[in-house]
C-alpha cells in the first residue's frame, strides 16, 4: 500500500458545529468515493450518529467545544473528525 495514500486525506470538508455532523461525514465519504449518499453504508452500523453530533456539537450552554478527534472506518475509508479544526478528513 502506498504510504502517502494512508497519510494524506483523499477528501477534506469543513463543517459548522451547528450542522448535522453525521450528514457531513456521509457527504465527505460519498465525495471521496464518487458515490451517492444512498450507496454509503449506514453510519449507524459503525457508530451512533446522535452521539457523534452531541460529542462535537455545541455544549448544552451554547459554548463551543475546544477540540477532540474521533476516527472510524466507513465503507473502506478511514474517517477522522477533528473538532479543533472543524473538519472531516477521509483517508483512502
Amino acid at each position: 500500500m502506498n504510504a502517502e495514500r494512508t497519510t494524506q486525506p483523499v477528501h477534506r470538508i469543513e463543517y459548522d458545529e451547528r450542522e448535522d455532523l453525521a450528514f457531513v461525514v456521509v457527504d465527505a465519504v460519498a465525495i471521496a468515493s464518487e458515490s451517492s449518499h444512498a450507496e454509503i453504508g449506514p453510519l449507524n452500523d459503525v457508530l451512533d450518529p446522535e452521539a457523534l453530533c452531541e460529542l462535537f456539537g455545541p455544549r448544552a450552554d451554547g459554548r463551543s467545544r475546544a477540540g477532540g478527534t474521533v476516527s472510524f472506518h466507513l465503507d473502506g475509508y478511514r474517517v477522522t473528525v477533528d473538532a479543533a479544526e472543524r473538519e472531516v478528513l477521509v483517508y483512502g
